[in-house]
């Protein structure tokens, strides 16, 4: 019924969007902006050739003269859009609350000190010149900060600026970091003009991946002490004119919060992006937007009116592709989307509440459920099986742990309660969705490196006999008339994300289709994303679409560090740990122990390894696919975006790593 909804949704969207291509259209008038009229707000404006469906990449308009409506040459404009509008215009500093850093922010202008090589799943240093050099026992840190980069108001970004920033965190109860930043650093001192000795507390061997970016972005980000030293309380200072080290500035802003307009710096060399690459971006602006609901994003790229979106579903993709053949995504053809977003979607439990705290009740839920079925209703069978917990089965970490233990998933059992055992693991996943997608007409490689790219390792096992063995074994009790536990009918809660994150709601949805025709009883409800993030740090939920994971370096730490026990709070308080609550003594002790070890070293690998065994065995979470993104771009003003055959980074516009991303657009005209 679901898949029948979407194709006919599919159906309807295109018939709606053929109309509206070719039938007149008004611009609308542009909101009134901080310093030009030219500015939009809500509405965009259709500013591109009629019939773009007609139009083909060697016809593409240059935008030579087209003006775009804040006032700048199109064809010198990369247009973005921003995933969520902002309720505070005007405010820049990344340590007041409620700034929306993914507006471009943090994309353009902040100064990180180590970003993320997607592709090598390396770090490198950004302010920071190079990785810290750290004593015997990882108490003091010596780390060099890179010369020649420039704050946009002419004045040098030094030790001074790392330094100042560290101790106003901690001096500073009004910024977020503040307690962590407290328990973690003895202190952070200025040792010479470009060099800052950074002293903890205890054994910290992984200073780089905890104040550096490894995937979206990080907290810490440096900010010009001569600027905000001068401010009463840097916590409510809004920065309205911010002075910054990445390559780009503020021009303009929509003060009601709908775009900011970003212009490229003159002194762009002297930028954290010019000094790190040498490489100056080609577009002299920047145009983050907020586009509004599905039907006016899809007629924006349609119409060239934005050149990136951040994430669309299949249905919406295949609609934009067949009206504009400059539209593309990650691949040519299904399944269009990259499989790598770190962040598997699936199903978690709150393991503060029984039964969900019993592994056998949770490997129960596990061969319950068609996988097949599962991934058909989530996006018609594209995507990567990421069953793992916790670890989400990007290419780096396909490599690094999922093929690896292969051998041991072929061995592994569960033990039923009744003398038997079942081996769970089922790697024929990947040949049966390409046998099943090819007799839908799909083109499918028949390789084996592609169908493991493209399907994974496989997953878990369809058993529905294993599965109420499971379950009772878990304390359930099955009789004629359902499912009981501690001697009441069983009933338990499903909830999702409304609206956003289609992934995940999708997925959860599905679940409770099969776990429903399983025989639970199960209710389903969606929930705002107030109450959603709420419910979340309280861990206020039964069985929700919450995505707990990560994985994009070989050292797990920085994914893992959060599924300490001892980090764990009662229900209805909010903690450090990771909101489901899984308390696992061995898996902590490993924890414990890997964040005194070097992520260089041998051991911390072995270490990650049998983590991951003991998150196998005890199943905190089931993974279903990894992060699946449909993340269109349009071609008609700038190409060369990464993707498939050309996959110099991924396209993450969201991730603080957008500035070297953009580096390599090339402008049509």
């Amino acid at each position: 019924m679901q898949k029948s909804f979407k194709k006919m949704t599919a159906i309807l969207l295109a018939v709606l969007l053929v109309v509206t291509c070719f039938a007149a259209c008004t611009p609308t008038t542009p909101a009134e902006s901080t310093s030009t009229p030219e500015s939009t707000a809500d509405a965009p404006v259709e500013s591109t050739p009629e019939e773009p469906a007609e139009s083909t990449p060697e016809e593409a308009p240059t935008g030579d003269g087209e003006m775009t409506d804040v006032g700048t040459p199109r064809a010198e404009t990369l247009i973005v859009e921003t995933q969520t509008p902002t309720d505070v215009p005007g405010q820049f500093n990344s340590y007041m609350q409620g700034t929306q850093m993914g507006f471009g922010i943090h994309q353009l202008m902040s100064a990180m000190m180590w970003e993320m090589d997607t592709v090598a799943a390396e770090q490198f240093g950004e302010v920071a010149d190079g990785m810290p050099e750290s004593n015997a026992d990882f108490t003091e840190h010596m780390v060099k900060i890179r010369q020649g980069i420039k704050w946009s108001d002419g004045e040098d970004l030094n030790a001074e600026d790392v330094a100042f920033t560290f101790n106003m965190i901690m001096s500073n109860p009004g910024i977020s970091q503040c307690d962590y930043y407290n328990q973690t650093f003895e202190s952070v001192e200025v040792a010479d003009d470009y060099t800052v000795k950074i002293v903890t507390k205890e054994a910290f061997p992984r200073l780089a991946q905890t104040f550096g970016v490894t995937i979206w972005g990080n907290d810490l980000r440096i900010v010009p002490e001569h600027i905000y030293s001068q401010q009463a309380d840097t916590s409510t200072f809004k920065d309205e004119n911010p002075v910054v080290a990445g390559p780009y500035t503020v021009k303009d802003y929509d003060p009601l919060g709908m775009w900011i307009l970003y212009e490229l710096r003159e002194d762009w060399d002297a930028s954290t992006l010019g000094v790190v690459t040498g490489k100056q971006p080609k577009a002299k602006y920047v145009w983050f937007r907020a586009l509004g609901d599905d039907n006016t994003r899809q007629m924006a790229l349609i119409n060239n009116e934005v050149d990136i979106l951040c994430e669309v579903t299949p249905e919406i993709l295949e609609v934009m592709v067949a009206q504009n053949p400059n539209i593309a995504a990650w691949y040519k053809d299904f399944p269009y989307a990259t499989s790598d977003d770190p962040c598997s979607k699936g199903i978690s439990f709150q393991m503060a509440k029984a039964p969900f705290d019993n592994a056998d009740f949770r490997w129960g839920i596990t061969l319950a459920m068609n996988f097949d079925e599962i991934s058909m209703s989530i996006f018609d069978g594209a995507g990567r099986a990421s069953p793992f917990p916790i670890l989400t089965a990007t290419g780096a970490m396909m490599e690094a742990y999922y093929e690896p233990l292969v051998p041991w998933l072929e061995e592994f059992t569960l033990d039923l309660g009744d003398g038997t055992t079942v081996a769970p693991f089922d790697p024929g996943y990947g040949q049966r969705m390409a046998d099943a997608l090819t007799a839908q007409g799909r083109d499918i490689p028949t390789d084996e490196a592609s169908l493991l790219d493209m399907f994974g390792i496989g997953c878990w096992k369809y058993d529905p006999e294993a599965a109420e063995k499971l379950l009772i074994k878990g304390g359930l009790e099955k009789r004629d008339d359902g499912w009981y536990f501690e001697g009441n009918p069983f009933t338990f809660n499903m909830t999702y994300l409304a609206d956003t994150e289609v992934q995940a709601g999708r997925g959860l949805q599905a679940a409770y289709d099969q776990l429903k025709e399983f025989g639970l009883n199960v209710n389903l409800a969606s929930e705002s994303s107030a109450t959603w993030d709420t419910n979340a740090a309280i861990g206020n939920y039964e069985v929700a679409g919450y995505w707990p994971t990560g994985g994009i370096t070989k050292d797990l730490y920085s994914v893992i560090r959060g599924w300490d026990a001892d980090l764990i709070v009662p229900l209805g308080e909010r903690g450090s740990g990771q909101a489901s609550r899984w308390n696992n003594a061995e898996a902590t002790a490993i924890i414990k122990e890997l964040s005194t070890i070097s992520p260089e070293d041998d051991r911390a690998y072995e270490l990650g390894m049998d983590f991951m065994k003991v998150a196998i065995a005890d199943m905190p979470f089931i993974g279903f696919h990894s992060g699946v993104k449909y993340v269109p771009t349009n071609s008609t003003y700038w190409t060369n975006y990464p993707n498939a055959d050309n996959p110099y980074n991924g396209p993450w516009w969201w991730w603080s790593c957008f500035k070297y991303i953009m580096v390599d657009f090339t402008p049509v005209a």
